[in-house]
């Protein structure tokens, strides 16, 4: 179906030219638009529907261009909204985001009720980088739409972004509530949950999800780390075994698998084990270097675990743990002067990492070294006073903080009675 070049109006060829858009005839339709946009007095119209069938047909570089032209010259305002809002698409489709934002902004400034309009500029902002103003312009879409699930999940994870964990996981369950066979979503959830310390409301949605998408490994280790947080080590260890069961590179899920056996009796050899393969697939992965320390320092290999935290440190400075254990390897070395100075660096980062303070009131005590000592001291007075006053001090979590802190320290170190005391009747209890 050719164009018929025996028209001079431009409305005329250009209806011509969309009649073969429709048609499928792309050659023949776009010659049909360039012709009607060469001739004199072609206007905005002529050129949106140009862009239209440019657009239709992949040409995205020249339907810019074309929505550009058809919006310099004047349009209806229902086809102006209509030209802004098909380039914001495609300027985000080429990675024009500051522009894809004054697009999705001049629609809004003609129709500030299109909830389209106001999600897609959430989606531009996000990419650029600009969560709080994402979260506002999903919000403004969902108020007007509440239907689109795909944008619950988005706002979801702009809030995941911005830490705020319990508003995302409300998101998610907003995204399921909207489209119940949404997976992506309730893989969202179940992290969110995870990161809200709710390891059973996890491991529940992870499973629903795991029931949509059973081949993917990065579920099962979520999964693993749920059950592991419920403290269901046997069915972690499972979960994390089918994880690199299916992506036998999967570094994180032998990290993680080592973490569950190091838990269970005479599982030693086996967490080393896959920490070592952990290293292997992932060296840059600072947390198994340091997780392999542990597990030959366990072995009694102390100069091979230094060698670990060391490399450890060098890929993640700020890894405090690394720095305390290190310390705690290198006393076992007979380098108590290197050790406290390990210890240390790791109270550096974190001042109220107890354990290294601990290993460092020792190693100065070794040392007969008491600089900083009293001070340090009277900030573990200060914080047992604090636990204790909340009615902490040798409950669950704290009594994990303080398991290296033994009636034997406060012996030797020149603390007050009732410290002593307090810290026998927690370690009795």
């Amino acid at each position: 179906m050719p164009c018929d070049r025996r028209s001079s109006v431009p409305g005329d060829l250009s209806r011509r030219g969309w009649e073969l858009t429709e048609a499928g005839d792309a050659d023949a339709a776009l010659a049909c638009h360039r012709e009607a946009t060469g001739l004199p007095g072609a206007g905005g119209r002529t050129w949106f529907h140009r862009a239209r069938s440019e657009q239709r047909f992949g040409h995205d570089a020249a339907a810019r261009s074309s929505f550009g032209r058809s919006l310099t010259a004047s349009l209806p305002p229902a086809e102006a909204k209509e030209a802004h809002f098909q380039l914001g698409k495609l300027q985000r489709d080429a990675g024009l985001l500051a522009e894809a934002e004054a697009s999705y902004r001049a629609v809004l400034a003609i129709d500030p009720l299109l909830a389209g309009a106001h999600i897609l500029l959430g989606v531009v902002l996000r990419e650029l980088g600009r969560l709080e103003e994402s979260v506002e312009a999903y919000g403004e879409g969902l108020r007007l739409n509440p239907s689109v699930a795909a944008a619950h999940y988005n706002r979801g994870q702009a809030l995941l972004s911005l830490r705020r964990p319990a508003e995302a996981a409300d998101g998610f369950r907003a995204a399921l509530r909207a489209d119940s066979a949404f997976s992506l979503a309730q893989e969202a959830l179940g992290g969110a949950l995870l990161d809200l310390g709710d390891a059973d409301g996890a491991a529940e949605a992870l499973s629903a999800a795991l029931r949509q998408r059973p081949e993917e490994a990065r579920l099962h280790h979520s999964l693993g780390k749920a059950h592991y947080l419920r403290g269901r080590r046997q069915e972690a260890a499972a979960a994390h075994a089918a994880a690199f069961a299916l992506d036998p590179s999967f570094a994180y899920a032998h990290n993680d698998l080592g973490n569950v056996l190091s838990d269970l009796p005479g599982r030693e050899a086996e967490a080393h084990h896959h920490y070592a393969e952990a290293v292997r697939l992932a060296p840059q992965l600072a947390e198994a270097h340091s997780n392999l320390g542990t597990a030959l320092k366990g072995l009694g290999r102390h100069a091979e675990a230094a060698a670990s935290y060391s490399a450890a440190i060098r890929l993640k400075p700020h890894l405090c743990e690394a720095h305390k254990n290190l310390g705690a390897a290198l006393t076992e070395l007979g380098r108590p002067r290197d050790a406290v100075a390990s210890f240390a660096t790791a109270l550096d980062i974190n001042p109220q990492f107890w354990p290294a303070l601990y290993d460092l009131l020792d190693g100065q005590q070794f040392l007969c070294d008491w600089r900083g000592r009293e001070a340090r001291l009277r900030e573990l007075e200060r914080h047992l006073d604090e636990w204790h006053s909340r009615g902490r001090l040798g409950a669950g979590p704290t009594e994990r903080l303080h398991a290296g802190l033994a009636p034997f320290h406060t012996l030797v170190w020149p603390v007050s009675d009732k410290t002593r005391r307090r810290v026998a009747l927690s370690r009795a209890r």
